[in-house]
C-alpha cells in the first residue's frame, strides 16, 4: 500500500512536536521497518530543510534528510502537477493541493496528515497518522 506523508508530519516527527499526531512514531516504526511503501512530494524536501534550520545546524539536517530517502520515496513534482493544482479551484491552500496531485501521481491511497480538513476535496483520501495506524 502506498502512501503519501504530509510534510507537517514528518516535520512533527523531525522536530518532536507538540501537536504531533500520536500515530506519528508507530508510522514512521512500520515506514522504517520497510512494512509501507511511503512517498513525500519532492516539495517537501526544501520545505522541511527551512523548518529544520532554526534548531539544527546543516549538516545534522542534510544526515535527516539522507535518512528519509532511505525509506521514502520521492514523488515527482513538475509542471504537470503544479499546472492542475493552479487550475483547481476546489482548495483552498495551492500546497495541499500540490501534495494531492503528487499523491495522486503515485497512486498513493492515502494521504497521511496532521491537517486533515485540509484535504476535504483531495483526490486522495486523507488520514490521520494514528487513523491510519488503526485500520492496519
Amino acid at each position: 500500500m502506498d502512501l503519501l506523508i504530509d510534510a507537517n508530519v514528518i516535520i512533527d516527527y523531525f522536530t518532536n512536536r507538540e501537536q504531533k499526531s500520536s500515530g506519528t512514531d508507530a508510522l514512521f516504526e512500520y515506514i522504517y521497518a520497510g512494512k509501507l511503501s511511503a512517498y513525500i512530494a519532492a516539495h517537501t524536501v526544501p520545505t522541511v530543510w527551512y523548518v529544520l534550520r532554526k534548531t539544527l545546524a546543516p549538516d545534522e539536517r542534510r544526515n535527516l534528510l539522507r535518512a528519509l530517502f532511505s525509506c521514502f520515496s520521492v514523488s515527482p513534482l513538475g509542471e504537470r502537477e503544479l499546472m492542475s493544482a493552479l487550475n483547481r479551484n476546489d482548495f483552498p491552500d495551492f500546497e495541499d493541493c500540490v501534495q494531492d496531485e503528487c499523491a495522486a501521481n503515485v497512486h498513493a491511497r492515502y494521504i497521511i496528515t496532521r491537517n486533515k480538513k485540509d484535504f476535504a476535496r483531495s483526490k486522495i483520501p486523507a488520514l490521520l497518522p494514528e487513523e491510519f495506524i488503526r485500520l492496519m
